[in-house]
């Protein structure tokens, strides 16, 4: 379920992109998943941290709600980087009767400001939630058509 990054880190900036889509699918539902798509902040500070998170989601079923969500994960503290959850992409069908075929694609803006007192690595993280229903089909996209991608610059 982990992809690799492909990075660029210059001690005041650092970018990293998921070079391939992760599946979600036969994760348990609600379970956090590590993506690979992780940076270094070399030093305290306060940086902004931003992601550009891609996914998709289907099922096929009446009744049927679920969806993806991300965040970021302070790896060293080993918390959530305060105010970083972003709805990625919801999938919610509730009309009676016979089974629909659904899938959406959708992506998510993370944007925080963060201040570490000591250098940190901070990785991303998502989860597929069923609230109703069963997915059939579930990941975070990552190609050609759009990255999903990790930033950091240090401001101060």
């Amino acid at each position: 379920m982990t992809g690799t990054a492909a990075s660029l880190d210059t001690g005041g900036s650092g970018f990293a992109a998921l070079p391939t889509g992760v599946d979600l699918t036969s994760a348990a539902s609600g379970a956090w998943i590590n993506l690979g798509l992780s940076l270094a902040l070399p030093t305290a500070g306060t940086y902004h941290l931003d992601a550009i998170v891609r996914g998709n989601i289907g099922c096929m079923g009446t009744g049927e709600n679920a969806l993806i969500t991300a965040r970021l994960w302070d790896v060293t503290a080993g918390a959530i980087v305060p105010s970083s959850e972003a709805i990625v992409v919801q999938i919610s069908e509730f009309a009676p009767g016979a089974a629909t075929a659904l899938q959406w694609n959708s992506s998510a803006a993370i944007s925080v400001e963060y201040k570490p007192t000591s250098p940190r690595t901070i990785r991303l993280e998502a989860a597929r939630t069923d609230i109703a229903g069963t997915t059939e089909v579930a990941g975070i996209g990552s190609d050609t058509i759009q990255r999903t991608t990790l930033r950091y610059a240090r401001i101060a």
